[in-house]
C-alpha cells in the first residue's frame, strides 16, 4: 500500500518541508482524491473485509485491491537470490509465461484494464523486468487513462530512458532494488555496471521529477550473506539518491529438505484429488533460494538493522518486509519449521497475472487465463474457491518463508 489511512490526516503541508514523503504525498491526494478511496478500499479489505469473506464466504472474496502484471519474465541481471533466473533453460520449457513469444499484446493488457476499471484496483508492474516489455509506455499511458494507481518495480537499470515518462504520467510510485554500494551490488546482481546504471537511473527520476509529488522512489534492498555487513550504509545511500522510503526485505528462502516435501504434500495427486490446476512440480528442482547466512551471521544483522533504524529516523521513512521483531530473527533464518501463525490473506487481496495471461496466484497453481476467460469469472471462479478454502484451513510447506504470509 501507497500510505496507510491513518498517515493522511497528519499530512499538512504548512508544517512540513515541501520535499518530505508527507509533503509529496498530500500533493497527490489534492490532485487525485480517487486515490483516498482506493487505500480505504484496501485498509477495509484488511482490517475486516478479507475476514468476513472467509467466515460467511467460504472460496468467495470482494474484488481484489491489487493486482500484479507481469509484464515480461525477462530480465537483464542475474540476482543471485531471484528464482526465476536460476534455471531459466528448464523452466522455459514447462512454464509458458517464461517464452518471450506468447508475451501479451497490449490489446490484451487493455482489455483487463477494461475489465476492473470499475473497482481500480492498484496495479504493480514487475517481471522479470518490467521496462523490457516493448509497449511499456504504451501501457502505462493507459492504464492512467482509466486513472489507475500505478506501482513500478525495476531494477533501475533501464530506469533514466523512462523517467520523463513516469513523471509526465504522474505514477505514483517507483520500487528499485539495491542491495549496497557498488561492490556489493554488482556482486549480487550479477552484472558489473548494475549499481552505477541503477544509480544513474534514480537520478533521473528525481531530476525529472523536481518539486512534484509523483512517483515516490522507494529502495528496496534484500537482506543477504554479502550485504549484512553493510547494512547500516543503505540509510545514508538512500537519502543520497533522493529517496522517499528505504524497505529492507528479509530473504525469501527455501531449502531442498523443505522443497521435497512441499512437492510431495503437493503433489500432481493430491492436485487431481481436489480439482486443482497445478504446473508439477510445484516447486521446480533449482527454482529456489538457499539462504547462507548462519547463526553466527545474526548479531551483525541485528546490530546492522538497529543502526539502519537510527540513521534513517527523522530523516527517511523505513519499513520492513515482513516487520519481523529481532526476538524472531534466528527462527526466520534458521528454522522453517518454526511455528509461525498459518494465515495467508494474499488470495483475498489480489494475484498475479503472468506475461501470457495466465492467472497464477503462487507455486505454480492456475486460476485461468485472462486471453480465454473474463478476469471476474476467474477471480471467483471454481480454482479460486478451491485455492482459497486449501488456504484457509493451512499454509503450504512451501509457503515457509514467502514475503506474503504473516509472521507475527
Amino acid at each position: 500500500m501507497l500510505l496507510s489511512p491513518e498517515e493522511m490526516p497528519a499530512m499538512a503541508p504548512k508544517n512540513q518541508p515541501k520535499s518530505s514523503l508527507a509533503s509529496r504525498a498530500w500533493q497527490m491526494i489534492r490532485h487525485n482524491p480517487g486515490m483516498i478511496h482506493s487505500v480505504l478500499r484496501e485498509e477495509y479489505r484488511r482490517r475486516c473485509g478479507i475476514s468476513l469473506d472467509r467466515r460467511y464466504r467460504p472460496g468467495l472474496s470482494g474484488p481484489p485491491v491489487s493486482l500484479s502484471l507481469n509484464l515480461t519474465r525477462r530480465c537483464n541481471l542475474k540476482c543471485r537470490m531471484c528464482e526465476q533466473h536460476r534455471h531459466q533453460s528448464r523452466a522455459s520449457k514447462t512454464l509458458s509465461w517464461y517464452d518471450p513469444a506468447r508475451e501479451l499484446p497490449l490489446a490484451a493488457w487493455q482489455d483487463l484494464l477494461d475489465q476492473v476499471a470499475y473497482f481500480r484496483p492498484r496495479l504493480y508492474l514487475t517481471g522479470g523486468e518490467p521496462l523490457l516489455y516493448p509497449r511499456f509506455p504504451e501501457l502505462i499511458r493507459e492504464a492512467k487513462k482509466r486513472k489507475f494507481l500505478l506501482h513500478l518495480q525495476t531494477n533501475g537499470t533501464l530506469l533514466d530512458r523512462a523517467a520523463d515518462l513516469l513523471v509526465a504520467a504522474e505514477v505514483e510510485m517507483v520500487t528499485v532494488s539495491l542491495d549496497g554500494p557498488e561492490d556489493i551490488h554488482d556482486r549480487v546482481r550479477g552484472l558489473k555496471g548494475a549499481f552505477r546504471r541503477s544509480q544513474e537511473g534514480i537520478a533521473a527520476l528525481v531530476a525529472a521529477r523536481g518539486n512534484r509529488a509523483a512517483p515516490l522512489v522507494l529502495i528496496n534492498c534484500v537482506i543477504s550473506k554479502a550485504n549484512i555487513p553493510i547494512l547500516e550504509q543503505m540509510a545514508p545511500l538512500a537519502l543520497e539518491m533522493g529517496a522517499d522510503i528505504l524497505q529492507v526485505q528479509h530473504t525469501i528462502f527455501n531449502s531442498q529438505d523443505n522443497v521435497a516435501h512441499h512437492n510431495r504434500w503437493l503433489s500432481r495427486e493430491f492436485a487431481q484429488s481436489h480439482g486443482l490446476d497445478l504446473i508439477t512440480p510445484s516447486i521446480p528442482p533449482g527454482e529456489f533460494y538457499e539462504s547462507e547466512i548462519t547463526r553466527k551471521d545474526l548479531p551483525r544483522l541485528r546490530a546492522g538493522l538497529e543502526e539502519v533504524r537510527r540513521r534513517a529516523q527523522g530523516r527517511l521513512r523505513l519499513q520492513f518486509l515482513p516487520n519481523l521483531p529481532a526476538a524472531l530473527l534466528e527462527s526466520y533464518y534458521l528454522d522453517l519449521n518454526h511455528p509461525f501463525p498459518q494465515v495467508c490473506q494474499d488470495f483475498w487481496k489480489g494475484c498475479r497475472v503472468m506475461p501470457d495471461g495466465t492467472v497464477s496466484p503462487c507455486l505454480h497453481l492456475v486460476a485461468g487465463n485472462i486471453t480465454e476467460r473474463p478476469f471476474r469469472e476467474i477471480w471467483n471462479g471454481s480454482q479460486m474457491q478451491r485455492f482459497r478454502r486449501l488456504i484457509s484451513r493451512r499454509l503450504l510447506p512451501g509457503c515457509a518463508r514467502c514475503c506474503s504470509r504473516s509472521f507475527t
